[in-house]
């Protein structure tokens, strides 16, 4: 039975009301006052993380901006305090315990990777801040049972199951499971193997390797030898990037190659050198996705940065949207009241639909699966959203 859109399924009246005070902008007639509203980040801004954690800066400051210009939340303005804390987790450690415990900050947004924000929830909810997780999707985050922690993306157990579901219905029949050995990585990779049975795969191939290996050649050729009609990595850009050049060195491509957080970027073919055409990954935004002011956001990045924002950038942006409503519903900036309103909410952001279990789990949002076709990022799942066809071919 075909889905219906996500935009037409009912919303409850709180995540109405949230929603329509969020577009209205501004906050409480009557309530501007001098002090500024506070947030820090820290973000990844050198190191392994920076093309991703750039872009959330830049969508994290449009949001700042944008909001500003409607007049605040409630009537304050919001200053941003990022910091760089060089992709590393003790960086973030430190940057986070400084937040929370120096007072100039009144709430804080996530950082960027799943194995950065593991070592900084601690600090963070026992400070009685509620974490909007913009930049990390492990499960072991949830796992932990940790207060008021909110994920915005989809699990990464779950990140690939929209193509397990596109190849089981071209026929595809054996899987080569390779991951990086970070958190992240190693979930999806898990994930994968949890659900490829049930779609009737059997997996020929399944390795591990350590993060920032650039030389994956023996790897692709490995499961070349064991005949994987699809092959799939999970690691983050430069994983991606060094699996696909590997498959072009040898000269093989499987009927599917799909990839985490690489092929979903929109510079995926000026980083490879080559279109990187036929390469599928998994996406949480898409410019054309049938979201509210999913356009007009991509419309105003692009003007601004001079370059497409990726799904990194749109889900910092969401964060925002998400907080503010969040604020609004609570009618106050009270921690406490705000980690009880994310609970209860129910709306929608540029990122599609938000609403959380009692753990903190987004349980609302469909992931995407996006191809690369003549240059061009195509989305091919689900249904509902996609813009094109999937193409799966013979082995090279």
């Amino acid at each position: 039975m075909r889905q219906k859109p996500l935009l037409s399924r009912p919303m409850p009246r709180r995540g109405v009301l949230a929603l329509a005070a969020l577009a209205a902008g501004g906050g409480f007639p009557g309530s501007r006052a001098a002090k500024p509203l506070r947030i820090g980040v820290s973000l990844g801004l050198t190191g392994i993380y920076a093309a991703p954690a750039l872009m959330q800066k830049r969508a994290y400051e449009l949001w700042r901006d944008e909001v500003n210009a409607r007049g605040g939340i409630l009537g304050r303005a919001v200053e941003l305090e990022i910091r760089d804390d060089q992709s590393d987790a003790a960086q973030s450690r430190a940057i986070y315990t400084d937040y929370t415990s120096s007072g100039g900050i009144d709430h804080v947004f996530g950082p960027y990777s799943s194995e950065i924000t593991l070592q900084i929830v601690p600090i963070v909810t026992g400070a009685g801040l509620p974490l909007l997780a913009a930049g990390a999707s492990s499960d072991a985050i949830w796992q932990k049972n940790y207060p008021g922690v909110f994920g915005m993306w989809t699990q990464a157990s779950r990140y690939s199951q929209g193509m397990l579901k596109l190849g089981h219905e071209a026929g595809l029949a054996t899987i080569a499971v390779i991951n990086a050995d970070d958190a992240f990585s190693r979930e999806c990779a898990e994930g994968t193997k949890k659900w490829a049975p049930f779609l009737k795969f059997r997996i020929v191939f399944d390795k591990e390797f350590p993060k920032g290996q650039s030389d994956l050649s023996h790897l692709m050729r490995e499961a070349r030898d064991q005949r994987a009609d699809l092959v799939m990595v999970s690691g983050h850009l430069a994983e991606a990037l060094n699996a696909r050049r590997a498959l072009q060195d040898l000269g093989w491509m499987p009927r599917a190659f799909y990839a985490t957080v690489g092929p979903a970027l929109p510079f995926w073919p000026e980083q490879l050198g080559f279109t990187g055409d036929t390469s599928f990954s998994t996406s949480i935004w898409e410019p054309n996705a049938p979201f509210p002011r999913s356009r007009e956001f991509a419309t105003a990045f692009r003007q601004r940065y001079g370059e497409d924002a990726s799904y990194h950038a749109a889900t910092a942006y969401a964060a925002g949207e998400v907080f503010h409503a969040a604020v609004l519903a609570a009618g106050t900036l009270d921690r406490a009241a705000v980690r009880t309103a994310l609970y209860a909410l129910d709306t929608y952001s540029v990122l599609g639909r938000f609403a959380v279990d009692r753990t903190g789990i987004q349980v609302k949002r469909l992931e995407m699966i996006v191809q690369w076709q003549e240059g061009r990022k195509k989305i091919v799942f689900p249904e509902d959203t996609r813009t094109a066809l999937a193409l799966i071919g013979p082995a090279l």
